[in-house]
Parts: structure tokens; C-alpha cells; sequence
């Protein structure tokens, strides 16, 4: 996972994924559960964080926090030719072009990808804004270390054994529908699939959903990541879906492309607890 703001290592870790409405976090106990706690009117994040850090007595316990969709961006680019340790300094001049806003205001990490068709090689930059992830570490760090700080994307990859080739359909509330390629806990790929807002909406029947679209924009997407992009089939499918649709959703799965997948949210463990979960597992 990211560099950004690591600290030596001091207490047990506890895994807490950050979103605008609500903090989920995940502690080493078993069977693990999610405690949610709601962002309240008139706080912030960081205000909301430290509130639950002394509600739960976790001063000095390790965080590793998963920041929410809504508080970072991605781009792919080839990789420049340099060394590592000097590409990491030099990400926000690559990026220059590539982002709407001063590069002084913005965190840059990245991650290696697969090369592309051509054999070149590709990496995925993450960025953030400064000034918002320097708040809620001022905040929290006279209280506790963090860690480590990353996304909730590289996040859901260490749900994986490390030996797996997998491909992972999984649904946060208010987002779209996502499919993702990940082997050996690295996030190769991935693709949003739009049209199934409804699957978070509990009023509706699950026997309303027609999952044929689902199907088709399965197979292309898989087209793409192994035809264009050159990725190896998924060996193993896995769902992070609300528990009311994933029987329905496996049975389609199942009868079209004669496979099981596999579920990794259940009755203790929620799709949003998740990028929580895979923070805590990180190596």
C-alpha cells in the first residue's frame, strides 16, 4: 500500500475505511464484525474519526485507513524510465498535464501494472488532496499512529489469498457496480458497470432483477482485459454484493459461465465493511 504519512509500528492494528457519510472499521477478533460509525451533521471526517477513536479506547492502536472512491483519482501511464526510488519523487511532474489542479495541492503514489500489449511497462498513479489528508492526520496522530493510508480499490485486493487469480464483482452503496481483475493481491484492472443503482434498493424484489445485461457487460469486460489488455482469464470469481442478491447473482453467474463465485461479505461482514477488512490484512 501507499507511503503516504507511514509511521513506525506500535499497537494491534485496527482496519477503518473512511467514507463521506459513515466510518466502518474492522479489528483482529473473530468472528470479525463491522462497527459503523455515522458522520454526523456538522462534522468532518477527521472530527468523526477522532470522536470514535476515544469512544472505542483505541489511543495507541495502529490504523490503517481506507480512503472512500470519493477522496482520490486514478490515471495509467507507461512507466517513465527511471529508477523507482526516483520515479516516486518525480510523480508530480509526470502528472503535470494529467490533473486539473496544482501538483503542490496533491499527494501522488503509484503501483506497477502488467505491460500493456506492446510489452511496455504501465503503472497506475493515485492522487489525493493535500491539505484534506494532512487534516485528518493532524487529528488523529496525537491519539494514535497511522500505519498506513491508501484506497479502498488496492484495499479490496488483499481479500484475496496472495496465490489467487481472481476476478471480483463488488457493490458499495451509492456507487456503481464494479468488475476487477486481481492476481497475487495486485489490482490489474478494473471496469465500472453502470445501470445497477438498484441493486442497493431494498424495496425492490430480487426476482425484478434481469440479470442479462450484467451477463453481457461480464463477458466484455472480460474480453477486454484478456483480448486488448493481454490478462490472464480469472481462475476464481468472487462478490461483494448485498447478501439479499448474491444467491440470485451466483445462479446466473453459474448458468452462463459455469462457474461458482465465491462470496466474501456475509452476515457479519457487509460489502462497505470490506475495504476495511482488506486494510487489516494488508502484509
Amino acid at each position: 500500500m501507499f507511503k503516504w504519512f507511514k509511521s513506525a509500528r506500535g499497537g494491534t492494528p485496527v482496519g477503518i475505511y473512511l467514507t463521506p457519510s459513515a466510518l466502518y472499521a474492522v479489528e483482529e477478533q473473530y468472528p470479525q464484525q463491522v462497527l459503523e460509525r455515522p458522520v454526523g451533521a456538522g462534522e468532518t471526517m477527521a472530527s468523526a474519526l477522532t470522536a470514535m477513536i476515544i469512544d472505542r479506547q483505541w489511543q495507541g492502536r495502529r490504523l490503517r485507513l481506507a480512503l472512500g472512491r470519493q477522496a482520490w483519482r486514478q490515471v495509467q501511464l507507461d512507466k517513465p524510465a527511471m529508477p523507482d526510488e526516483e520515479l516516486a519523487q518525480a510523480l508530480p511532474w509526470c502528472m503535470r498535464e494529467l490533473v486539473d489542479e496544482p501538483v503542490e495541492q496533491l499527494l501522488f503514489d503509484y503501483i506497477d501494472l502488467p505491460p500493456g500489449p506492446q510489452g511496455v511497462a504501465r503503472i497506475a498513479v493515485y492522487y489525493s488532496r493535500r491539505a484534506q489528508l494532512q487534516t485528518l492526520v493532524d487529528a488523529v496522530t496525537p491519539l494514535c499512529e497511522i500505519d498506513t493510508l491508501g484506497v479502498d480499490e488496492l484495499a479490496m485486493a488483499n481479500l484475496l489469498n496472495p496465490e489467487q487469480r481472481g476476478l471480483m464483482l463488488h457493490k458499495m452503496p451509492g456507487q456503481e457496480l464494479t468488475m476487477t481483475f486481481i492476481h497475487q493481491r495486485q489490482w490489474h484492472f478494473s471496469r465500472t458497470i453502470r445501470g445497477f443503482q438498484a441493486l442497493d434498493d431494498e424495496r425492490m424484489a430480487v426476482d425484478q432483477f434481469v440479470f442479462d445485461n450484467l451477463l453481457l457487460e461480464l463477458q466484455r469486460s472480460i474480453d477486454y482485459a484478456t483480448g486488448q489488455l493481454r490478462l490472464n482469464p480469472p481462475e476464481q470469481w468472487f462478490m461483494a454484493l448485498p447478501a439479499r442478491v448474491t444467491p440470485a447473482v451466483q445462479t446466473a453467474i453459474r448458468q452462463v459461465f459455469d462457474i461458482q463465485p465465491e462470496s466474501l461479505s456475509n452476515e457479519h461482514l457487509s460489502p462497505v465493511s470490506l475495504p476495511a477488512l482488506g486494510m487489516l490484512r494488508e502484509e
